[in-house]
C-alpha cells in the first residue's frame, strides 16, 4: 500500500475515531496539530515502532463502580484500525447470539432475545420454561492476554486470503503486529490517574483492579480492542451451547441466559460444569452469588432490566438513579439551568428512550411530572415521541445566535 493510500486510510479511521468523542481532552490536542501527528504516525506504523505508551486510568460510578482504562488518541486510532478492519470478519465469527459490542445489536436486542426465547420455549407462555441465569467473576480483569491475542491471529489466519485480496498482501501480518502492540500495551505499567488514588481502596475490590495483576493478566475495560476481543474470548463456548447442546443461549459481556423446556431443565445444568471448566481454562470463573434458576413467570433481571411474562420494566437502582439526576438539575439557578440546557435535553431524553422500550409509560409521566415548572419557559413535552423539546425560539441555534449576535441560515 502507497503511503497515499495508507494516509488515507489513517485518515479515514481518525474520523471514525474522534466521532461521539472530538471534545474529550486527548482527542481536542490531536486535533489541533493533526497532520503531523498523523503523519508521524503511518511513519511510525511502517516501521513498527510505534507503541501504546501514554494511558489513563479513572473510576465511573454507575451504573456501579468500575475501573477504566483509556489511551491517548493515536493509541485509539491503533484499536479502531485494528477492529475497523476486521469488522466483516469478525461479524461471520462471532455467533449471533453474541450481542456485545456489534453494530445494529445492544443490551435491548439482547433483551428481546431472551423474550423471544421464553415465548417459543414455553408455547405462548402456556408451558413451563426454565430460566438459567450466569454471570462471569471478574471477565476483564482476569482475561489471560495471550488467549485473547491468539483469538485475533487465528481470526486473521482463516480470513488471511481475503484480507489479502481487499487491501495488500502485508495487511495480515500487519493486523497480527497491531493486535499485539494493542493487547500487550501493559497499561498497569505507564498511566495516569484521573480519579484520586483514594477512591480505588474505597470502591474497587483488588482482584477487580488491573493494576493488582501480574503481567499477561487483565484487559482495561474501555479500549475498542478490549471490548471486541472478549467477545471473541468466549465465542467458542456461545457456540458450544447453542449449536452443540442444542441449548438456546443469549450472552452480553459476561452475562448469560439459558432458556429450556421443563424436560431440558437436568440436562441444561448437567452442562455447568463443563462450561465451568471451560472457562476455568481461560482464566475466567462464574460468579455463584449471581447464578439462579427458576421458571420464567418468576421473572428476571437481565441488563439493567426485569423481565416478567406481562411486563419488562426498568430496574429500581436506574429508575431512582434518574429520580436523583433530574433532582440535581431542578436545584440549579435560573442562570445554571439555561447554561445546562442542552445536556438536560440529552439526559431526560435517554432515561424517557429507556423507558419507552419497555413498558414503563407511568413511570414516563412521572418523569415529566418531577421536571420543575423552570424548566417548561424553555422546553415542551413531546407527545407522540414521549421526549422533551426545545421551544423554537430556544434551540441550539436560536441561543448560539443570540449569545454571538449572529446571523446564520443554517447550522
Amino acid at each position: 500500500m502507497t503511503e497515499v493510500l495508507f494516509f488515507a486510510l489513517l485518515l479515514s479511521v481518525m474520523f471514525s475515531t474522534r466521532k461521539n468523542k472530538r471534545y474529550g481532552r486527548d482527542s481536542m490536542a490531536f486535533e489541533m496539530n493533526w497532520p503531523p501527528l498523523l503523519v508521524r504516525l503511518m511513519h511510525e506504523l511502517n516501521a513498527r515502532t510505534f507503541r501504546i505508551l501514554h494511558n489513563y486510568t479513572f473510576l465511573v460510578s454507575i451504573p456501579k463502580w468500575r475501573e477504566i482504562f483509556a489511551t491517548e488518541f493515536a493509541g485509539r486510532i491503533i484499536d479502531h484500525i485494528l477492529c475497523d478492519i476486521l469488522k466483516p470478519w469478525i461479524e461471520q465469527t462471532l455467533h449471533p447470539r453474541t450481542f456485545n459490542n456489534r453494530e445494529g445489536m445492544g443490551s435491548q436486542a439482547a433483551i428481546n432475545q431472551v423474550i423471544e426465547d421464553i415465548c417459543e420455549v414455553s408455547n405462548g407462555y402456556t408451558e413451563t420454561a426454565w430460566i438459567i441465569k450466569w454471570d462471569l467473576a471478574g471477565f476483564f480483569p482476569n482475561a489471560n492476554c495471550d488467549y485473547m491475542e491468539s483469538c485475533f491471529m487465528r481470526l486473521i489466519d482463516r480470513f488471511h486470503d481475503e484480507i489479502a485480496d481487499k487491501y495488500r498482501s502485508f495487511m495480515p501480518s500487519f493486523l497480527k503486529w497491531l493486535a499485539m502492540i494493542a493487547i500487550h500495551c501493559c497499561p498497569a505499567k505507564h498511566y495516569e490517574r484521573r480519579t484520586p488514588k483514594y477512591l480505588w481502596g474505597v470502591h474497587i475490590k483488588p482482584e477487580k483492579s488491573i493494576l493488582n495483576k501480574p503481567d499477561g493478566i487483565g484487559v482495561p475495560i474501555g479500549r475498542m480492542s478490549s471490548q471486541t476481543g472478549m467477545g471473541l474470548y468466549i465465542n467458542d463456548e456461545v457456540i458450544w451451547l447453542n449449536e452443540d447442546c442444542g441449548i438456546r443461549t443469549t450472552v452480553f459481556m459476561d452475562d448469560g441466559v439459558m432458556v429450556v423446556p421443563d424436560r431440558l431443565k437436568g440436562y441444561a445444568l448437567s452442562l455447568l460444569p463443563e462450561l465451568r471448566r471451560r472457562l476455568a481454562a481461560k482464566g475466567v470463573k462464574m460468579n455463584d452469588k449471581k447464578f439462579y434458576c427458576q421458571q420464567h413467570w418468576k421473572g428476571l433481571e437481565f441488563l439493567g432490566s426485569h423481565i416478567h411474562p406481562w411486563s419488562v420494566i426498568l430496574n429500581d437502582a436506574t429508575w431512582a438513579r434518574c429520580l436523583a439526576r433530574i433532582d440535581e438539575y431542578n436545584k440549579l439557578s435560573t442562570v445554571e439551568k439555561y447554561r445546562e440546557l442542552d445536556r438536560f435535553i440529552s439526559t431526560i431524553n435517554s432515561y424517557t428512550g429507556l423507558l419507552k422500550n419497555r413498558t414503563s409509560y407511568q413511570r414516563i409521566m412521572v418523569l415529566r411530572d418531577s421536571l420543575s415548572q423552570d424548566w417548561w419557559q424553555w422546553l415542551d413535552w413531546d407527545t407522540r415521541r414521549q421526549c422533551v423539546i426545545s421551544k423554537p425560539q430556544h434551540t441550539f441555534r436560536q441561543r448560539l445566535c443570540k449569545k454571538y449576535n449572529l446571523k446564520l441560515k443554517r447550522i
